[in-house]
């Protein structure tokens, strides 16, 4: 999606007093700034921002600092008012960073990004789980599940590769999207733009809008520490700025809640909080001042747990998910292949007799299934006593790998 430059103070589609306002803040943060300087921090036109710090100057809130050279360009700082005046909005809103998009303009740019409108294929699939051993019946469940839109729940014993796997998908996707840094919602200014979650692309066109960043489709992953404020706006009084919900952060992207179930709350109020944006594809959110906004729904959400589905949710929220998705024990193939990866990954050599050992006498002797996590973790504590035993480069054998499944396994 284009988004050209805004040229005039009206196509920004935002307020003098919200412009004038961030003016002071950078101004009073710097000292004093030149006119290049401001439209940089804004990313704005000068020709936008010149009409109004000639406002400000009206006010008797900015004057103009010259430094008696004739190149020097010239330079806007703080009166006195103007001081007290930048005070009082930092002490009520600490945002300092380019202009914001106005509300309707965010929520039309994600609208047009919606991944409901790029149907995922296989290949794509493929590729994004590369680094991963799948049997095609995942493969073929999978792919109905990402392109229907509706949540999905994976499930199965820890260990299976549920995070692993969820970690992926937003690697489908090759197009970036375009993220706005910061939303107006009337006056008020909510970050959006995340370092955390949003990965920047490369994006060298200077006829572009600079108060949207281009970014790869965010992944928002949060597990037992998820808190329900976390998907309502919050007010930091520490730094006196605005911060998202969760579900903000991941629109156009996957938003991942592993762990489903080891929250400090019930699943239940997570899924009454979900109910209407996941049949409406719109969430409703609100200021502490009581202003209510909605914003689109618009990400892939997976839950994932290891606990029984019918446990921490009722019938009637499960067939709201649509799709279901329980990973098992893998079938002796899958597993040898996982097995080869790592000893490659390791750096370990190992003979048919050594995997015999690990499927045959470890696992059957344990009862513990073939699931993805015990190659990984298994070679790597195995890798580690070789190393400190002086036997790296040696064939890895049976002693090894039985010292290595007592030091990871509790019984």
């Amino acid at each position: 999606m284009y988004l050209p430059k805004p040229k005039t103070l009206a196509e920004t589609g935002l307020s003098r007093e919200l412009l004038g306002r961030l003016l002071l803040r950078h101004i009073q943060e710097e000292g004093s700034l030149a006119l290049p300087a401001l439209a940089d921090r804004l990313c704005l036109r000068g020709s936008i921002i010149e009409p109004l710090l000639q406002e400000l100057k009206t006010l008797q809130l900015v004057e103009v600092r010259a430094s008696g050279r004739v190149d020097d360009a010239i330079r806007y700082a703080l009166t006195q008012k103007g001081q007290a005046e930048a005070q009082d909005i930092a002490a009520r809103d600490g945002y300092l960073g380019p202009a914001p998009v106005p509300l309707a303009d965010y929520n039309r740019l994600v609208l047009s990004q919606s991944l409901g409108e790029r149907g995922i294929r296989r290949e794509p699939l493929l590729k994004a789980l590369g680094d991963m051993v799948v049997d095609e019946e995942l493969i073929n469940t999978l792919g109905p599940a990402l392109n229907s839109r509706r949540p999905l729940l994976i499930y199965g014993h820890a260990g299976t590769g549920k995070s692993f796997l969820c970690r992926r998908f937003n690697r489908i996707f090759d197009e970036g999207i375009a993220l706005p840094y910061a939303i107006a919602v009337q006056n008020t200014i909510i970050p959006v733009f995340d370092p955390l979650y949003h990965w920047r692309l490369n994006d060298d066109d200077i006829d572009t809008d600079g108060r949207y960043v281009r970014c790869r489709r965010p992944l928002v992953m949060v597990g037992g520490e998820l808190k329900l404020d976390m998907l309502e706006v919050h007010f930091d009084h520490q730094s006196r700025q605005y911060s998202p919900p969760l579900q903000l952060k991941a629109n156009n992207g996957v938003f991942l809640i592993d762990d489903l179930g080891r929250q400090r709350f019930s699943a239940d109020e997570l899924f009454n909080r979900w109910i209407v944006p996941m049949e409406e594809r719109r969430d409703f959110l609100s200021l502490p001042n009581g202003l209510h906004f909605d914003i689109p729904f618009e990400q892939i959400l997976v839950f994932s747990t290891n606990l029984d589905p019918e446990t921490i949710a009722d019938e009637a929220f499960l067939r709201r998910l649509g799709y279901k998705i329980h990973l098992q024990a893998m079938p002796e193939p899958l597993y040898r292949k996982i097995w080869n990866m790592n000893l490659e990954q390791y750096h370990l050599v190992a003979d048919d007799a050594a995997f015999r050992f690990m499927v045959d006498e470890l696992h059957e002797g344990s009862g513990k299934p073939l699931i993805a996590c015990y190659p990984r973790d298994i070679l790597g504590i195995a890798r580690d006593i070789m190393h400190f035993s002086g036997r790296a480069g040696e064939p890895l054998g049976r002693e090894i790998l039985r010292r290595a499944w007592k030091m990871y396994c509790v019984h």
